[in-house]
C-alpha cells in the first residue's frame, strides 16, 4: 500500500509538507532500485530485516527501529530477512533541514517501541482528502509520528535517568547543585551521566538542570508577586543578576518583562 499526494507544491503555505505514506511487506532479496531523492524519508520496522544503504556506510533494519534517509541521499533498500515488514512516510518543504536539526535527525537505525501502524492508516487517510483540510490533519499526524520516533522504547529509560530527575526536582533550589554532584551521588562518572541524560532528555545534564530551574521561575513570576531576587534564590540561582543574564539568553526577555508578559 501506498498513498502520494498528486501534485508537489501542496494546497497550504507550510515549512513542511507530508509526501506520501506507505506499507511494504516484501520477501528476502527484494530491493527498491537506488534513487536519489530531495525528501526526508522516515522508515519503522514492523517485523524482519531490511538493509539501508550500501558498503560500510549502510546499517540495517530490524524489528521495532526506525531510521531515516535525508534529502539527498541515495536512496537503497533491501530485504535481509524471509519477510520485511515496514511503514514509511516522506516529508518535504523549507522547514525541513530545521527539522532534521530540532529534532536532532540522525540516519543509521535506532530502538523505539512497535511501529504505531494506527497512526500511519490514519495518515493515509488523510493524504486521500486532498484539499486543505487532509494536509493539515496530514502534516499532524505526521508530527506524531515523528515525535513517536523520537522516544525510547517503553520501559527502557535507564533508572539512572529516572533517579537524575528526581534530585534536580527535590534539590533544584540548592545553588550548590552540579552536574559533578549529582554524578558522585548517583555514584557513576561524570561522562556517563551525561552520556545517557543525553540520550533519554536530548540535552546533557547541565541544560536540563537550567531549564528546569527558570520552569520553576517562570511559574513563580505568573502566579506569586515575590520580588526577582527572592525567585532567584528559590530556584537555586547563585544572584540575581547571574540568574537575569540566564534568563534573557534563553527566554529572550528578561524577568520583568517576563512578568509582565
Amino acid at each position: 500500500m501506498e498513498l502520494y499526494r498528486p501534485y508537489s507544491t501542496g494546497t497550504i503555505h507550510a515549512p513542511v509538507r507530508v509526501r506520501s505514506t506507505g506499507h511494504y511487506t516484501v520477501p528476502k532479496g527484494w530491493s527498491d532500485p537506488p534513487l536519489v531523492k530531495p525528501i526526508l524519508e522516515l522508515y519503522w520496522c514492523v517485523s524482519g530485516c531490511g538493509r539501508f544503504g550500501s558498503g560500510a556506510s549502510g546499517w540495517l533494519l530490524n524489528e521495532n527501529q526506525v531510521c531515516f534517509y535525508f534529502p539527498g541521499d541515495r536512496h537503497e533498500i533491501t530485504a535481509e530477512s524471509a519477510s520485511f515488514d515496514y511503514w514509511w512516510l516522506t516529508v518535504d518543504g523549507p522547514g525541513v533541514p530545521f527539522l532534521i536539526d530540532s529534532f536532532r535527525l540522525e540516519r543509521p537505525s535506532r530502538p523505539v517501541a512497535p511501529c504505531p501502524e494506527e497512526l500511519f492508516l490514519k495518515l493515509a487517510r488523510e493524504i486521500r482528502d486532498l484539499g486543505r483540510d487532509g494536509e493539515y490533519r496530514a502534516g499532524a499526524t505526521a508530527y506524531e509520528i515523528l515525535t513517536r520516533a523520537m522516544l525510547p522504547p517503553a520501559g527502557e529509560e535507564s533508572g539512572l535517568v529516572l533517579r537524575f530527575k528526581q534530585l534536580i526536582e527535590e534539590c533544584y533550589d540548592d545553588p550548590a547543585l552540579s552536574v559533578q554532584g549529582l554524578s558522585a551521588t548517583l555514584g557513576v562518572h561524570r561522562s556517563t551521566l551525561t552520556r545517557l541524560v543525553a540520550r533519554h532528555c536530548g540535552m546533557p545534564p547541565q541544560e536540563y538542570l537550567t531549564g528546569f530551574r527558570l520552569q520553576i521561575a517562570m511559574q513563580m513570576l505568573h502566579e506569586s508577586a515575590v520580588s526577582v531576587k527572592e525567585i532567584a534564590e528559590a530556584t537555586g540561582f547563585s544572584d540575581q543578576n547571574y540568574f537575569g543574564k540566564v534568563f534573557l539568553k534563553r527566554l529572550g526577555k528578561t524577568p520583568t518583562q517576563m512578568r509582565r508578559f
